[in-house]
């Protein structure tokens, strides 16, 4: 698998930004990773980095072929150790040019059936200790919830152990899963944000989210906003993080947060 996949290096990064915060990752153009930003509210910073898979191999474009692919040759401990190593390293080569803050936090996507073993978690750690503290570990439930594995991810020595559930609403993250992952973030799928500022079914749907996370001390994501319609409605409504093409878009090097929604953020902050 790595013979196969080391010319994409098949990652990248996008935005996530939350009401106090925005985040962002990016990569190495060479290596075939970028990052977008995730955004939090309120002062519209970068906090924190997804990696995102990009094939970029002729026969292997999409991250769905990717996944298919080593799921049928039985290896999906090589797609979880390159995206985890990749990833990685190309998140401290911007840190090193200061091109993130040394406080970002880094989001991955994460096989739910595997984890690493004791011999390349310690090479991991070896290589990345403070980066281990700071890892967001995404789970979905594409593949089958695996309560042995989740729990060793969660607490590997010098590990984060935090989770975020991707994709909820999608039909594949749901309310077991929010109980059996118990995440401190849950990423609400593109599908319940498209259109949200006109559909009040989403709207009750992110309402019911928000109300049962904040006691808890979840927080909530709204991932692929990409209208300020949306923007505007998902604030209104009470999430704690964004992420979509409104904010940034995915980009090798992290690019400043859009003027517009950064303006939007804080006029509706200040409200």
């Amino acid at each position: 698998m790595e013979s196969l996949f080391t010319s994409t290096e098949f990652l990248s990064f996008k935005h996530v930004c939350s009401t106090t915060e925005l985040l962002y990752l990016g990569l190495n153009t060479q290596s075939g990773l970028c990052r977008a930003p995730e955004v939090r509210q309120a002062i519209a910073r970068a906090i924190a980095y997804e990696a995102l898979m990009r094939p970029e191999m002729p026969t292997l474009r999409s991250p769905l072929t990717v996944m298919k692919l080593a799921r049928e040759l039985k290896r999906l401990y090589d797609i979880e150790h390159i995206t985890l190593f990749k990833a990685s390293s190309a998140f401290e080569k911007l840190k090193e040019c200061g091109l993130v803050r040394e406080d970002s936090l880094l989001f991955i996507n994460s096989i739910a059936s595997v984890s690493l073993n004791d011999t390349d978690w310690r090479d991991y750690r070896g290589r990345f200790p403070e980066l281990a503290r700071k890892l967001v570990v995404e789970i979905t439930e594409e593949e089958e919830l695996d309560p042995a594995q989740l729990e060793r991810k969660r607490t590997l020595a010098g590990a984060s152990g935090v989770f975020a559930l991707d994709d909820y609403g999608s039909g594949y993250s749901n309310g077991s899963s929010l109980l059996t992952i118990a995440p401190r973030y849950v990423k609400v799928d593109i599908s319940i944000i498209r259109s949200i500022d006109t559909n009040t079914d989403k709207q009750q749907f992110l309402t019911s989210l928000v109300d049962y996370a904040r006691p808890r001390n979840i927080l909530v994501l709204a991932e692929g906003v990409e209208t300020t319609a949306e923007l505007r409605k998902v604030l209104e409504l009470g999430v704690d993080l964004l992420q979509g093409y409104c904010l940034a878009r995915p980009a090798a090097v992290p690019p400043p947060l859009s003027k517009e929604a950064a303006d939007i953020i804080h006029r509706m902050k200040r409200c």
